[in-house]
């Protein structure tokens, strides 16, 4: 087999996820699945001959060899799973799962099918971050031994009154405590650090704009690694603002980066030894450590520039029969401390223990 076949479901997100899919080697998106027929005929015409299914069992039973799951986060772990029951690898969308019951279900899900299971984690194949990734690869970092990332995003409109009617966005994110969509976050210092998160302790501001709201304005998440390593996590979905939700931050024994803090701010690097002392320098002078495969020429900093090479990666780990890149252990070792941060919160910031996830 030269390459998968995916079907896709959920045709909001999952149309640029099929786009980025028409620039990977080894993957053609043949179907979409959305019960919205008017979404579902956008993404059909944006993907030349791809067949369309407003049931997830039909789409299930056509002939794919893996699912691309983009539905509304709460059922990640549900469509994941019967994805899985029914013979098809997943790639999901993130967040993994949004109860620790879905964690626990789902690495049981993937261990007892013998299927790959990746998530799409986008995060972690931005240009900056490849950049980085392969420089504390090769060392220069030395010990990494802090991380911090922000997702600052102010997304009020996006949360309507719960009393006009569910909405999966106000239910997971403005009426829950903590830092329930912390992959973005956690998956580059999670990668970076090589290392899982054994504690977290969260605390929070209070809300200040949305009366009805249970969610803080502002959160901050400190993770402990197994290692020592000490990340930290700010999330704030609802303050007065200009947006930055990809500031990233990481310091080692041997180098240091920030992410932009703004418009008019770099990416920035400071290596022992290399560049002058109390000074900074940018990181892509140091982009001969980004991998070969990225595209000549590609200088897009966007979160989805190298979404292409994340569906390669699931692809090839298809096609060889090797771990997926970020496989389900690594996806609930993204996910839960998320999901514990509430719990957290909820006992006034007291550290709370995150399991360690085993596939067999």
């Amino acid at each position: 087999m030269n390459g998968i076949r995916i079907g896709i479901l959920g045709a909001g997100r999952g149309t640029a996820l099929a786009r980025a899919a028409q620039r990977a080697s080894n993957a053609t998106v043949v179907a979409f699945c959305d019960q919205d027929q008017g979404r579902l005929a956008q993404a059909a015409a944006a993907i030349e001959g791809a067949a369309t299914y407003t049931d997830y069992e039909d789409l299930l039973a056509a002939d794919l060899d893996a699912i691309l799951v983009a539905s509304p986060m709460p059922l990640h772990a549900e469509h994941s799973i019967a994805a899985l029951q029914a013979g098809k690898h997943v790639i999901s969308e993130v967040t993994a799962a949004t109860t620790m019951d879905q964690c626990w279900a789902l690495l049981e899900a993937v261990n007892a099918s013998g299927l790959r299971y990746m998530l799409a984690e986008n995060y972690c194949y931005t240009r900056p971050f490849l950049i980085l990734k392969g420089m504390v690869d090769a060392g220069l970092f030395g010990e990494v031994y802090y991380g911090e990332a922000d997702q600052i995003q102010e997304f009020k409109g996006g949360f309507p009154p719960p009393d006009t009617g569910y909405n999966w966005r106000t239910a997971e994110l403005a009426l829950r405590l903590g830092h329930q969509y912390i992959t973005h976050n956690l998956g580059p210092l999670y990668q970076a650090a090589g290392d899982r998160v054994v504690t977290v302790a969260c605390q929070g501001s209070g809300q200040h704009f949305l009366d009805w709201a249970k969610a803080d304005d502002t959160c901050v998440v400190l993770c402990q690694t197994e290692s020592g390593k000490l990340l930290r996590i700010r999330l704030d979905f609802f303050s007065d603002r200009p947006m930055n939700y990809q500031y990233l931050g990481l310091q080692g024994t041997g180098a240091c980066y920030e992410a932009p803090r703004g418009p008019k701010d770099e990416h920035k690097v400071y290596v022992h030894g290399q560049t002058p002392r109390g000074e900074w320098q940018s990181l892509f002078d140091f982009d001969k450590y980004l991998p070969a495969r990225w595209p000549a020429g590609l200088t897009d900093d966007g979160i989805d520039a190298g979404a292409h090479l994340m569906i390669e990666d699931f692809a090839r780990s298809i096609l060889d029969d090797t771990r997926p890149p970020i496989d389900v252990v690594d996806a609930l070792n993204m996910t839960a401390p998320g999901l514990l941060s509430e719990v957290s919160r909820e006992r006034g910031g007291e550290p709370v223990e995150v399991p360690a996830f085993y596939q067999r």
